[in-house]
C-alpha cells in the first residue's frame, strides 16, 4: 500500500497539479472509477501518462474490469465488407419485462483477409480466428491463426504446428477456469479421420504447439462450445460414416471422451451450466414450427432429457417471414434467433423459455456491412487486458 500511496502522490502532480489544497486520491478509488468506464475510455486513458498506463495494466484492475463486464454481457457481431472482417458489439438486453429499444452497435476492430475465414466462439473476451492471407513473398493465400481482443483492438498471430500432414482440419478454443488458461486445440486429417492433435497454451513465454494423443477416431462436424472447462463439439466417426457423437475435450487435463447423441444437432448451447442441443423439428426454420432442446443429464450414461417448444403462429407479426436460425442461448436462458438471410433493418429475436414469450430487437449501425448469420455471438464480455 505504501508504494501505491507514493504513486498517488505522483498522480496528484500529474493530474491535479501541485496545488496542496487537493488531497491525494486513494488508488483503490481510482481503480474503481476506471472499472466503470467504457472500453474506449480505458484505451484513451492509457495514453494520458505512464502512471495511468501502469494502473490500467495492473492484474487486479483487469480482473476487476472483466468481473464487472460479466455482469453486463454483450452481443458480438462479425461482419464482412469486401476483404475485411469487422467486429461490432452491442449491449445485450437483459430485462424480459421491458420493451426493447433499438441497440446501437459499436465498432471495435477489423482484420484483412484474402479468401476464406472462420471464427471460433469467443471466450472471456478473446476470439480465435482463422483466415486466408497472402503472406509476403507468396502468391497464393495461406491460413493464418490469430487470437483477437475486440475490446483492445489487438491481435496475436499464432505459430503454425510443425506437421507432415498437408490437409489441416479444424481448430477449437477452450478455457480452463481452474488454472485460468486459454488453450487452442488443432487437428489435421489423414485417411478420413483426424490423425494428429495439437494444443497451444496462451500466456506462455514461448508460444509452441504440443502434440497430444486421442484414442477416439473422429471428424469434426460443428462449431464447439466450452462449458466449465470442457470443450464440446459435434463429430462423426469418419468422413463417410453416419455415426454421430459429441467429442468432449477436458481443457485442463487435455483428455478426450465422447457422448452418444440420438439425432443430429444444429446448435450446441449451455443451459444452466449443462451441455444442451437445439434441434429444429423438420427442415424448415419458419414461424409456427417446433424445435427440441436436448439437455445432457448423465454424460457417463449418455442420457439426454428432451424439451419441446413451438414458435406460435400468432407471433407472425413479430417474426415476419424470415427463415430463422439459432444464434444460441443467453446466460438468462433466452434463446436468440437471427435471420438466416440478414437484411436491413437487422433484427434478432429473444425467445424466453419460462415465459413463453418472444421479442424483437433492432440492431443499428451495421447497415453498410454484411452480417454473417453464423457469426453472432452471445454473452461476449469486454476484457481490457492487453495481449
Amino acid at each position: 500500500m505504501k508504494s501505491r500511496r507514493q504513486n498517488v502522490s505522483v498522480a496528484r502532480q500529474t493530474i491535479l497539479g501541485r496545488d496542496e489544497n487537493f488531497e491525494p486520491i486513494p488508488i483503490d478509488l481510482v481503480i474503481e472509477i476506471f472499472s466503470r468506464s467504457p472500453v474506449k475510455s480505458i484505451a484513451r486513458c492509457r495514453c494520458v501518462s505512464k502512471l495511468w498506463a501502469s494502473i490500467l495494466r495492473l492484474p487486479y484492475f483487469t480482473e476487476l474490469y472483466l468481473t464487472k463486464s460479466c455482469a453486463r454481457p454483450r452481443l458480438l457481431f462479425a461482419c464482412q465488407k469486401h476483404r475485411e472482417l469487422f467486429f461490432f458489439s452491442t449491449p445485450q438486453p437483459h430485462n424480459p419485462n421491458e420493451s426493447s429499444s433499438p441497440l446501437a452497435a459499436s465498432f471495435h476492430m477489423k482484420i484483412p483477409f484474402d479468401g476464406r475465414f472462420n471464427i471460433i466462439s469467443p471466450i472471456g473476451g478473446l476470439v480465435f480466428v482463422r483466415y486466408e492471407q497472402i503472406l509476403k513473398g507468396r502468391k497464393t493465400p495461406e491460413f493464418v491463426s490469430a487470437i483477437c481482443n475486440p475490446s483492445t483492438g489487438q491481435s496475436l498471430t499464432l505459430p503454425k504446428p510443425k506437421t507432415r500432414k498437408r490437409i489441416w482440419g479444424t481448430s477449437h478454443f477452450g478455457y480452463d477456469p481452474i488454472e485460468k488458461q486459454f488453450k487452442v486445440l488443432s487437428m489435421n486429417i489423414g485417411d478420413g479421420v483426424y490423425k494428429e492433435h495439437y494444443v497451444l497454451t496462451l500466456g506462455t513465454e514461448n508460444l509452441s504447439w504440443r502434440r497430444i494423443e486421442c484414442s477416439i477416431p473422429h471428424v469434426h462436424g460443428s462449431k464447439g462450445i466450452c462449458i466449465n472447462g470442457v470443450l464440446y463439439y459435434r463429430a462423426k466417426a469418419d468422413m463417410f460414416s453416419g455415426t454421430l457423437m459429441i467429442v468432449c475435450f477436458d481443457v485442463r487435463f487435455e483428455k478426450f471422451s465422447y457422448i452418444k447423441i440420438l439425432k443430429p444437432t444444429t446448435t450446441l448451447i449451455s443451459y444452466n451450466g449443462k451441455l444442451a442441443s437445439l434441434v429444429w423439428e423438420g427442415p424448415s426454420y419458419i414461424c409456427g414450427k417446433r424445435f427440441e432442446m436436448w439437455v445432457l443429464g448423465d454424460p457417463e450414461k449418455h442420457e439426454w432429457l428432451k424439451h419441446t417448444y413451438e414458435l406460435r403462429p400468432r407471433w407472425q407479426n413479430v417474426l415476419g417471414e424470415d427463415l430463422l436460425i439459432f444464434a444460441g442461448m443467453t446466460g438468462t436462458n433466452e434463446i436468440v434467433l437471427s435471420p438466416k438471410y440478414p437484411s436491413h433493418p437487422f433484427y434478432v429475436f429473444y425467445y424466453n423459455l419460462e415465459r413463453n414469450t418472444i421479442r424483437r430487437v433492432e440492431i443499428q449501425g451495421m447497415g453498410a456491412f454484411k452480417v454473417n448469420e453464423d457469426y453472432i455471438f452471445l454473452d461476449h464480455v469486454e476484457d481490457v487486458k492487453l495481449i
